[in-house]
């Protein structure tokens, strides 16, 4: 809209969610509102808006088990990349932004992104929140694969696979499944389980690098050694269990 500063307010701006939430989702609309008044406040300019964001419309999907993922991507090139994400809760920047200088003994420290944009990878050495950077226990299952990738300097990526490749071949395993998700999901499994085996939301939240409510409830209090690793020991427990039940398929 080619407005005159002086005729951003709640009418102008409320026209502009009304006409774009027919175009993109309610996320982009309210980012959107953001970045305005982020903008004009750089220039002392702070106008009283009243407007209504159009409510987040919930996706509902049906999700295959971790079962049926763990079967679909075992003994294949993006086994390791799929696991980090469904079994570690990482998302896909951070999967791919891992180096093997993260992993200390079984510590895997999430330090970093490597960002797909515009045909290019950007690589940022901070994380989508505060709380993305954190340090996960790694299954043993996973720490073999990883030591499996070859490599010769500590500061190369364990995924090196590229953004287009990963995605192409894991749609293509999901195609042959008949499967309808996102690599994104496989967080939202990640979560899915950490919510039938009862895991208290605070572990959950640690675990999967979630700062805000709109995925798990907000973190208050700290989180214990001696109790996360009794978290990560029942979820291990979980996926290798189902690891045992496919090797005897």
């Amino acid at each position: 809209m080619r407005l005159d500063v002086s005729e951003v307010n709640s009418y102008t701006v409320q026209q502009a969610i009304n006409e774009g939430a027919a175009k993109v989702g309610a996320k982009t609309i309210k980012e959107g509102v953001h970045l305005v008044c982020a903008a004009l406040k750089l220039y002392d300019i702070a106008p009283v808006l009243s407007v209504t964001c159009p409510a987040r419309k919930p996706k509902l999907k049906d999700l295959p088990t971790a079962e049926q993922v763990m079967s679909m991507v075992r003994g294949t090139d993006i086994e390791l990349p799929c696991l980090l994400a469904m079994w570690l809760s990482l998302r896909m920047s951070e999967v791919r932004g891992l180096q093997f200088r993260d992993l200390n003994g079984n510590v895997l420290t999430v330090c970093r992104s490597n960002i797909y944009f515009d045909g290019r990878n950007i690589v940022r050495d901070v994380n989508k929140t505060y709380k993305s950077t954190r340090r996960l226990t790694v299954p043993d299952y996973i720490k073999q694969l990883i030591e499996a990738v070859p490599h010769k300097k500590e500061d190369e990526f364990i995924v090196q696979m590229e953004y287009q490749t990963l995605r192409s071949k894991f749609y293509k395993l999901l195609e042959e499944r008949g499967y309808h998700i996102t690599f994104h999901d496989l967080r939202h499994l990640s979560a899915s389980v950490m919510l039938m085996l009862n895991i208290p939301d605070k572990y959950a939240m640690e675990r999967g690098g979630w700062s805000t409510n709109s995925t798990l409830k907000s973190v208050y209090q700290h989180t214990f050694s001696d109790e996360r690793k009794q978290v990560d020991k029942k979820i291990d427990d979980y996926f290798n269990s189902l690891l045992e039940v496919l090797n005897k398929e």
